[in-house]
């Protein structure tokens, strides 16, 4: 099964209507941090002290499934994958997808 990073995942119980800013982020090894920002296809992630630089970007198709009654964003990776993700100011976040 192939997975575009920048989409949801079928079956992941995201709601484009709710904001996930404020929602907890899981890893599967343990807890990752805080989203700060929900931008659609992606999440900037204030990751604390696991993330040297504090925030990353986590594509949302990382997203295995949303809790809206616990907050918190399950990520289908351990925090080792996402500490190796660029710094947000190493991506161009606001690029337009070219699809």
């Amino acid at each position: 099964m192939s997975t575009d990073l920048w989409e949801y995942r079928p079956g992941s119980h995201h709601a484009a209507e709710l904001s996930l800013a404020g929602y907890e982020v899981e890893a599967t090894d343990g807890p990752l941090g805080r989203v700060v920002q929900d931008a659609g296809d992606h999440l900037l992630v204030d990751a604390g002290p696991w993330v040297p630089g504090s925030r990353v970007v986590v594509p949302v198709g990382l997203v295995a499934r949303i809790d809206h009654l616990e907050l918190t964003v399950h990520l289908d990776c351990p925090r080792a994958r996402v500490r190796s993700a660029p710094p947000p100011a190493a991506v161009d976040v606001t690029a337009q997808d070219p699809r």
